[in-house]
C-alpha cells in the first residue's frame, strides 16, 4: 500500500493538560469492539473504578459508548484536563478514536490517505507557525489494497495528478486569494464536465498548462460586478447565522459579524477588506493553509461519487467566509488580529461546521442554490480590491517563501502510523444531499 502523509504533522504532539480547547467534549464517543472487551475486564474486578465504569458506559443495539456529562465532557476526563483511562490503564487501552485522534486516513483501494484534523489547537499552532508549503511525504509498506464495491478503479489513477495540481494551485501565491479561487472553481467545473462524461483520459489535458509554469494556467476572469459581490458574502454569512452550534459563544460570534456587515456600504466593505488585506500581506498563506486542507482530505472521495466541483466549491467559499470572518474581527478588535486569534477561529469553524454532518449537509445543499452558480462566484471574485492611494492591485500578494511545491519520497522507509480505514459513503448518497451538485 501506498501511504501519503503531510510531514509537518510528524511533528505533532499532544497538549494534553496544556491544551486550550480539549477534544474530550464531543455529543458521542463509540467504543470499539477491542477496548469494550478490555474495559469488561476491568469491570469484571468489582472495585469503586470498575463500578464507574459500568455507570459511564451505555450499550443499544450492540454498541458501546460513553455517557457524556451533561457539558458533554467524557466522564473520565479529569479537573487537570488529563484522561483519567490513560493514567490508570495506559495509552493501549483508551479507545480507538481518542487514539487516534487528530490523526485520520481514508483508504482508496491501494492508497492511504492521513491528514490531521484542524480542530484540534496543536494542529492548528503547528500550521500557523509554518508558513512554508505543505510537503506531502510518499512511503509505502505491505499491507493489502482495501476493497470497495464502489470506488471507481479507472477515475482513481488519473484523478491523482489533477488532485495534486489542485494543492499546488491551491499554495501557488503568485496569485492573490481571489485569483487562486477563480482558477480552482473553473478548473473544477471543467474536472466535472469530463468526470460526467467519463471521458477520463481527457483529464490530464486540463491541468498541462499548468506545467509551463502559468500560474492561472490560461484561466481567465470576468467583468466584475459589484452587486454580485457585495450580495456574495452577505448571503454566505447569513446562511451560518442559521447553523447549529454547540457553543452559545460561537453562535453569538456569527451572529455579531453578520450584525457589523449588513449595514455596510459596498466601499466601506472594500475597505475594510483592503485594510484587512494588506495587514494580513504576510500572513495570507494561513488561509491557504485551510483551503489546501480542505482539498487534500476530500477531493479524493470524487471516486466513490463522482462529485469534484462541490467540494472545490466548499472548500474554496468556506475559505473566503474565514477571510470575511476574521476582516470582521480585525474591525471588532481595533484593527488586531493575532495567530491566536486565526487559531481560534479555524479551531471554531472547524468543531462548529466542518465537524458537524448536519451543518456540513446543509451548507452542501445551500451552496447548490443559484445565488452560488458557477458564474456568479466568477463575477464576485474578479471584482478588484484597489488601493485608494496608488491604485495598486489590492489583494496584496504574500511574501515568497522558497519551498518546494509537491511530493518528496522519504529517503528510508518509515514505520507506517497504524490508522483504521475511514468508512466510505455509499455510491449513491452526493455529499450535499441533493441529486446533483454539478456547476450550474
Amino acid at each position: 500500500m501506498i501511504i501519503r502523509s503531510l510531514a509537518l504533522f510528524d511533528r505533532f504532539k499532544c497538549a494534553g493538560s496544556a491544551c486550550r480547547d480539549t477534544c474530550c467534549v464531543r455529543d458521542k464517543l463509540v467504543l470499539d469492539n477491542k477496548t469494550y472487551f478490555e474495559y469488561q475486564r476491568v469491570i469484571a474486578k468489582g472495585d469503586a473504578f470498575g463500578r464507574r465504569m459500568v455507570a459511564s458506559i451505555s450499550e443499544r443495539n450492540g454498541v458501546a459508548s460513553f455517557r457524556m456529562r451533561d457539558n458533554g465532557e467524557c466522564p473520565f476526563l479529569m479537573r487537570n484536563g488529563l484522561c483519567e483511562l490513560y493514567v490508570r490503564l495506559g495509552p493501549d487501552r483508551i479507545c480507538e478514536t481518542c487514539r487516534k485522534f487528530p490523526t485520520f486516513a481514508k483508504e482508496y483501494g491501494n492508497y492511504r490517505e492521513i491528514g490531521c484534523s484542524f480542530s484540534c489547537p496543536e494542529v492548528l499552532r503547528l500550521v500557523l507557525t509554518h508558513p512554508e508549503k505543505f510537503e506531502v511525504r510518499v512511503r509505502e509498506n505491505d499491507t493489502e489494497p482495501v476493497s470497495f464495491s464502489n470506488l471507481n478503479a479507472k477515475l482513481l489513477p488519473l484523478i491523482y495528478p489533477v488532485r495534486d495540481r489542485f494543492l499546488e494551485i491551491a499554495q501557488d501565491k503568485r496569485n492573490t486569494l481571489r485569483k487562486t479561487a477563480t482558477v480552482l472553481l473553473k478548473l473544477a467545473a471543467e474536472v466535472q464536465s469530463v468526470i460526467d462524461r467519463k471521458a477520463y483520459d481527457e483529464l490530464a489535458s486540463l491541468i498541462a498548462p499548468f506545467e509551463a509554469g502559468d500560474p492561472m494556467g490560461g484561466i481567465t476572469g470576468e467583468e466584475p460586478d459589484a452587486e454580485v459581490c457585495e450580495v456574495l458574502f452577505e448571503k454566505l454569512l447569513k446562511l451560518h447565522t442559521g447553523f447549529e452550534y454547540k457553543r452559545q459563544e460561537n453562535a453569538a460570534r456569527i451572529s455579531r459579524a453578520y450584525k457589523t456587515l449588513r449595514p455596510e456600504s459596498f466601499e466601506e466593505r472594500r475597505a475594510r477588506e483592503l485594510d484587512f488585506a494588506w495587514y494580513m500581506n504576510n500572513r495570507v498563506y494561513e488561509y491557504r493553509k485551510w483551503l489546501f486542507y480542505l482539498l487534500h482530505r476530500d477531493l479524493l472521495d470524487v471516486v466513490f461519487d463522482g462529485k469534484f466541483y462541490p467540494r472545490v466549491r466548499f472548500a474554496v467559499l468556506t475559505t473566503l467566509c474565514l477571510f470575511e470572518l476574521g476582516s470582521l474581527e480585525w474591525k471588532s478588535r481595533d484593527k488586531q488580529f493575532t495567530p491566536q486569534n486565526q487559531e481560534e477561529l479555524f479551531r471554531n469553524y472547524a468543531r462548529e461546521i466542518d465537524d458537524n454532518p448536519k451543518n456540513v449537509a446543509r451548507l452542501y445543499k445551500k451552496l447548490n442554490g443559484s445565488a452560488y452558480a458557477l458564474p456568479k462566484l466568477i463575477l464576485a471574485l474578479s471584482n478588484p480590491i484597489k488601493k485608494p492611494t496608488d491604485g495598486a492591485a489590492a489583494e496584496p500578494l504574500e511574501e515568497p517563501v522558497e519551498e518546494p511545491i509537491g511530493e518528496k519520497a522519504a529517503e528510508t522507509p518509515a514505520e507506517t502510523v497504524e490508522t483504521p480505514p475511514v468508512e466510505q459513503a455509499p455510491a449513491d448518497e452526493a455529499p450535499d444531499g441533493s441529486p446533483d451538485g454539478s456547476p450550474q
